[in-house]
């Protein structure tokens, strides 16, 4: 018999191994597989453009700088950050922002040294469009080769739970929706603490009460890969007898804590010196997706002010030959942290005089409106000066839409969680806009929906999101008739 079990045990052990070396020999092709894509894109370019002529010195030298800021930025990015749990979807739209990034790195570097012109643009075209249709072939078979490991048990984390309280169940039906992410609760222990839950409902399997945790581990704890612990945090005695008892198993132990009800935002943890943290409230959840964003905004806004200046002369002149006064109209916002910056737009209405203290909202038939400025606020194009803010800093493409200050003081009082629209910069679009909230608020419910779909945004943020909302807002927006 003792023969019997040491024998599982290594049987067991040596699983773990072969387990963990196929995960780093995965994330190593992975990478791998990225560099190589890459490189071969660049020389299927050059062929296609060139044919079976010699690389000259200064084109081995544009790869050289494309390759090196491509590793630059892949290194720096997310893109391989928890790669195995993110959507498909937000894996790919995170990979064309950082394939763009590495192109316009490029781009700037010649533009700076002065060797633009002897740049060969088709040929470089042709590279950015057969690399990221390679890299995204590239994540379509790593994760096809996946499934087939987790399909054999490899590459699969198998989770045992200590106590049922809601953040568990919330877990194991986001893990049961996503098959891909690899993790696996085989079940719980019930605890005196549990959350009660209907008979039939969607809720892992029971592996028996809290005092059977021990036995089983004892017979299983080489095919068990984490612990989670699930009980209140008021309960600081049973969760350190716990703790002890888990102390002779080398197995992973994970806190859930029951937080429900804290008003969250994004929450994680970090940790600061010696001591762990939870952040309950915050904007993006990393740092990484911030520097993400800041890249996606200056990459679509320079590009927007190139293609847009003649736009933007046309309707210059447009609002001088409207009403005398100032082409751009300045109003103080309130930004991120609720920091106050200067927002620009086109002038739309006459020069007039308001009360102090007190900003009216524009309404249909607004006498103070001029002709072109209706035109202007219709279409959305009085409000193309703010790609100079986003370039500025202050605001991003895409985000919650900046209040005036005096609406932001008389909001935060009359709507809970008003002020968790201020954890991100404001955008110049955004989700509550392409979803018609857009132009006059006459009632307290409509501000509301507003908030919701901001914060919202916020919990949902990806780079993907943003493309979506561009581009719903070019569908959807410009064409409203909901702003005066």
């Amino acid at each position: 018999m003792l023969h019997g079990s040491l024998g599982g045990v290594q049987d067991g052990k040596s699983f773990l191994h072969r387990t963990l070396e196929a995960k780093a020999a995965l994330d190593a092709l992975f990478k791998a597989g990225d560099l190589v894509i890459a490189m071969l894109a660049a020389a299927v370019a050059y062929l296609l453009h060139f044919g079976m002529e010699a690389i000259s010195p200064h084109e081995r030298s544009i790869i050289g700088l494309v390759m090196l800021y491509g590793l630059l930025c892949f290194s720096l990015s997310p893109l391989y950050r928890q790669w195995r749990s993110r959507a498909f979807l937000r894996c790919v739209g995170l990979l064309l922002l950082v394939w763009t990034g590495v192109f316009c790195l490029f781009a700037t570097h010649a533009l700076v040294v002065g060797s633009s012109d002897s740049v060969p643009v088709p040929w470089l075209l042709t590279w950015f469009v057969l690399g990221y249709a390679g890299l995204v072939g590239w994540r379509v078979v790593v994760r096809a080769r996946m499934h087939v490991l987790r399909a054999k048990g490899i590459d699969r984390q198998r989770v045992v739970v200590v106590g049922l309280r809601a953040p568990v169940l919330k877990l194991h039906r986001h893990l049961k929706a996503r098959n891909g992410s690899g993790i696996e609760i085989i079940g719980y222990f019930a605890s005196h603490e549990d959350i009660p839950t209907p008979r039939h409902s969607d809720k892992p399997r029971k592996l028996g009460a809290l005092d059977a945790l021990e036995t089983y581990l004892s017979a299983n704890h080489h095919n068990v890969e984490q612990v989670w612990v699930s009980l209140p945090l008021s309960d600081t005695g049973e969760v350190k007898k716990l703790l002890k008892l888990l102390e002779r198993y080398p197995v992973p132990v994970k806190l859930v804590p029951d937080i429900h009800g804290f008003s969250m935002l994004n929450p994680t943890v970090e940790q600061i010196g010696p001591v762990p943290v939870i952040n309950l409230r915050q904007g993006l959840a990393k740092g990484n997706y911030m520097v993400a964003k800041r890249v996606e905004d200056l990459i679509v806004a320079s590009i927007a002010v190139v293609a847009l200046m003649p736009l933007f002369l046309v309707l210059a002149i447009g609002v001088k030959l409207s009403s005398p006064g100032p082409v751009l109209f300045r109003q103080r916002r309130h930004g991120q942290g609720g920091k106050e910056f200067w927002m620009l737009k086109f002038r739309s209405m006459k020069m007039h005089q308001e009360s102090v203290g007190t900003i009216v909202q524009a309404t249909r038939g607004d006498p103070r409106v001029t002709r072109f400025g209706a035109f202007l606020r219709r279409t959305s194009l009085d409000e193309l000066p703010q790609f100079f803010n986003v370039l500025g800093g202050s605001m991003s493409v895409v985000g919650p839409r900046p209040h005036a200050v005096q609406h932001n003081n008389h909001y935060e009082r009359l709507i809970e969680r008003y002020m968790h629209r201020h954890y991100v910069k404001p955008g110049i679009t955004g989700w509550a806009q392409v979803h018609g909230l857009r132009g006059e608020t006459p009632e307290l419910r409509s501000m509301k929906k507003r908030v919701q779909y901001d914060i919202d945004y916020i919990r949902r943020w990806s780079p993907g999101l943003d493309m979506a909302i561009i581009v719903m807002t070019v569908a959807k927006v410009l064409g409203q008739k909901s702003a005066y």
